[in-house]
């Protein structure tokens, strides 16, 4: 699902309605300050959607480049590692002459 929930939405949706009708109730009437209160509702919910929305692609790219590096990588370290085409004789020979010429 997306980053976060529907409740950083409302949050950020209540915030956006009070400072509206707070700062309108002052010179227009309360009716007309409820009204364009309940549109900074609206456009804040839909504004803090979007934005959760590109945050979760964004993500996803991160995501992935971090799985395929690791998929790269191997998942596993250590002697269970065994890497696809290869035999663990072949593997083992192939340590001992890194091994060897590690010595050397």
């Amino acid at each position: 699902m997306f980053i976060g929930s529907w409740v950083i939405n409302i949050i950020f949706s209540v915030i956006a309605f009070l400072f509206v009708f707070i700062g309108s109730v002052t010179s227009n009437t309360t009716i007309t300050s409820f009204v364009r209160a309940t549109y900074a509702f609206l456009f804040f919910f839909f504004v803090t959607y979007f934005f959760r929305w590109i945050w979760l692609i964004a993500s996803k790219g991160i995501k992935f480049e971090y799985e395929e590096k690791n998929q790269i990588e191997g998942s596993h370290i250590g002697k269970d590692t065994i890497i696809e085409g290869y035999t663990e004789e072949e593997i083992k020979k192939v340590s001992r002459h890194v091994k060897d010429l590690i010595n050397d």
